[in-house]
């Protein structure tokens, strides 16, 4: 039998109910919240939070869960009395007051641009239209061996590969045209792989030994672990392998002084047919084949002056092939394996996969799991697992801190491949396969294998109640690892982001999310769908606040006891 308490304040007040199987923390001793509990703000009634004899320290918590339109924004007023300021009752400690920072990191050096991860993507979606209701042609196509038109002399289709062989492939960014073909030498062969370099690339770039190593890199680590997690593609070249070609066509599409650079990218249209059929308009510029296109190197900077010395190639492109194999790999089973799909993955959730695969890279290569609640210390301990973090799961933890500067700005659900929206759907999608709990392989790849898109396939797998979970998961921003008997949903078992944090940042004061000082008053702000605000206050001993929503709207809000 279940056990209810319950504790009414008065007609118009909210009724706080405590259950043994509710997610909201510990029970409730006297009408005040316990450390970690949590209580209900929403719709027009108020909340009544007790200071008890000791006076409580709290955050609220308003989350927008409003999805429908994720760029119309919404302006809430929260009223409040009897509140105090952050820290009234007891010193803060520095976890609890994180530090507002306009920054996520130092600017980038010229010696060290940024990845343009996303430009693949923004390719990829200017061109989708382009395919809009051709798969079940495409599929036909295939099935029927008309895919590829009678002596075409591209094809990256290389059925019993040499090194040394020269195939010629398409490294145009149209969808279709206009094409542009280069040679390409066939320079290592793997398992799983064929790694190719076009014949423009600048002298001084890899060895051949190197072209091995990453062939190699891809068969034993990529490859593995990314159909592992997401499945295999479909093979329509018929050659059991995956082509890494390494062109100056990627480093043309870095401006000269840029501070970011593009180190590779999946094309859709390689996945669709050249020739014509009844049904579908072939695309002239496809390669028909599994295909990345990767940075070259360039020591002395012939492609617009932008230097890309051999070590630093290699220390970034396992990550991006990791990533980018995630999105060939969605494409190609939405395409051809999983029967009925008419459509590409949205790209916040195609993204936010991706740099799961990147996460995944870090958990293997550093003989980790998730729900380890990994900490600087952790990551100190072997060198193993500080190389691995410093190239596969550094850019994850980068792009989540930017998010958590500005949550009330963006939402894991926003289609604008910022890397405030990538680092939250990142870790949406990882606090969700916590909370879930189970096989996180069995949850990927029901992700990818579905005809679904976007917040329909992320119900589908866990669950209908997205918005209760995406609010508790922005609760979990502040709460997890700073409050004590906090329930799960509040927390966040694979990573401690305060000790992560403070390392990279060598401050006492690196956690880069904000809370508002919430006096007696009124506060207001905008919220878009999925966002968050967050508010700090105190309730002084034998005392009551009284907090209201002015305009409830979407909102759902939760204040937590702190201490």
């Amino acid at each position: 039998m279940t056990r209810v308490r319950s504790i009414l304040f008065g007609a118009a007040g909210l009724t706080l109910v405590a259950c043994a199987n509710d997610s909201s923390g510990p029970g409730l001793d006297d009408g005040v919240l316990a450390p970690g509990q949590a209580a209900t703000l929403s719709g027009t009634s108020a909340l009544k939070v007790q200071g008890g004899p000791t006076g409580t320290e709290n955050v609220l918590v308003l989350v927008d869960t409003g999805f429908s339109d994720i760029k119309a924004k919404f302006t809430y007023q929260v009223t409040a009395t009897g509140t105090g300021g952050a820290g009234a009752v007891s010193p803060p400690t520095t976890a609890l007051v994180p530090l507002a920072e306009k920054s996520v990191a130092a600017a980038p050096s010229a010696s060290a641009p940024v990845l343009d991860i996303g430009y693949g993507m923004r390719l990829n979606a200017r061109n989708r239209a382009r395919w809009a209701h051709g798969f079940r042609a495409a599929r036909s196509a295939l099935q029927t061996g008309t895919a590829r038109p009678s002596g075409s002399s591209r094809s990256v289709a290389i059925v019993d590969p040499q090194v040394g062989d020269v195939v010629t492939v398409n490294v145009g960014q149209g969808a279709c045209t206009p094409i542009e073909n280069r040679g390409a030498r066939v320079v290592a062969i793997g398992t799983q792989s064929i790694v190719l370099s076009d014949t423009l690339n600048p002298a001084g770039g890899f060895t051949a030994a190197d072209y091995q190593r990453f062939a190699t890199r891809f068969d034993t680590l990529v490859y593995p672990v990314d159909v592992a997690n997401f499945g295999a593609p479909a093979d329509i070249d018929k050659n059991k392998k995956i082509v890494l070609l390494f062109t100056t066509a990627v480093n043309e599409l870095t401006p000269a002084n840029s501070q970011s650079y593009v180190g590779g990218f999946f094309f859709d249209r390689d996945l669709f047919p050249i020739a014509d059929t009844p049904d579908l308009q072939g695309c002239a510029g496809s390669n028909f084949g599994e295909l990345f296109y990767l940075l070259a190197p360039d020591p002395t900077g012939v492609i617009n002056g932008n230097v890309r010395r051999t070590g630093f190639v290699d220390s970034v492109t396992t990550a991006v092939l990791a990533h980018e194999f995630q999105h060939l790999i969605n494409a190609s089973r939405r395409l051809y394996v999983t029967q009925g799909v008419e459509d590409f993955e949205v790209t916040w959730l195609n993204e936010g996969l991706s740099h799961i695969a990147e996460e995944l890279l870090f958990f293997h290569e550093a003989n980790l799991t998730p729900r380890q609640n990994i900490d600087t210390i952790k990551i100190r301990s072997t060198n193993t697992i500080r190389t691995a973090f410093n190239a596969d799961q550094s850019s994850n933890a980068a792009r989540y801190r930017s998010f958590l500067v500005a949550p009330s700005e963006n939402s894991p659900f926003r289609d604008d491949d910022s890397l405030e929206t990538r680092g939250a759907t990142w870790n949406l999608l990882r606090y969700l396969a916590d909370q879930k709990g189970g096989s996180d392989v069995a949850t990927w790849q029901a992700l990818v294998n579905t005809g679904r898109v976007g917040l329909s396939n992320l119900s589908a797998v866990f669950g209908s109640d997205i918005a209760s979970k995406e609010r508790d998961w922005n609760v979990s921003h502040y709460t997890d690892d700073i409050v004590s008997g906090l329930a799960a949903v509040y927390t966040q078992p694979s990573w401690h982001w305060h000790s992560i944090y403070k390392a990279v940042a060598g401050s006492g004061k690196a956690y880069p999310l904000e809370a508002k000082s919430f006096t007696a008053g009124a506060a207001t702000g905008t919220l878009i769908g999925g966002a968050a605000a967050y508010y700090r206050f105190s309730v002084p001993a034998n005392s009551t606040a009284t907090i209201t929503l002015s305009t409830p709207g979407p909102l759902d809000g939760r204040v937590v006891r702190l201490r």
